[in-house]
């Protein structure tokens, strides 16, 4: 699968792409949602796992990118609030929520979904 990990912290994008790529994945990353977009734009994702709170855009932000232009990639928003579960399935459509920290299985359980 072809994922994109979008977050600003160095340390979730270095181990999510790790564990990604050791499954056999193609894994692009990016520190914030402005670069996220551009790399939205010139390849099609299977899956994104977005950070909720980043600068230029929001991982919130990122999910109404892909919706508004019709990509195909499912969206994973990562938060740190998780109280604002309910919140975001209601505002923007993402696929998934994880909260963080998360388990690696639980990235791992999310892929194999879509796969």
């Amino acid at each position: 699968m072809h994922i994109l990990v979008v977050d600003d912290k160095k340390e979730i994008v270095d181990l999510l792409e790790t564990f990604l790529k050791r499954r056999g994945h193609d894994v692009d990353t990016a520190s914030d949602g402005k670069a996220a977009s551009e790399l939205l734009t010139k390849n099609n994702y299977d899956i994104a796992f977005f950070d909720h709170n980043m600068p230029e855009m929001t991982g919130l932000e990122l999910v109404k990118f892909v919706k508004a232009n019709n990509l195909k990639t499912k969206t994973v928003i990562l938060t740190g609030y998780p109280t604002m579960k309910d919140f975001l399935a209601k505002s923007v459509g993402a696929d998934e929520y994880l909260n963080k920290p998360c388990q690696l299985s639980d990235v791992d359980n999310i892929v194999k979904k879509y796969s």
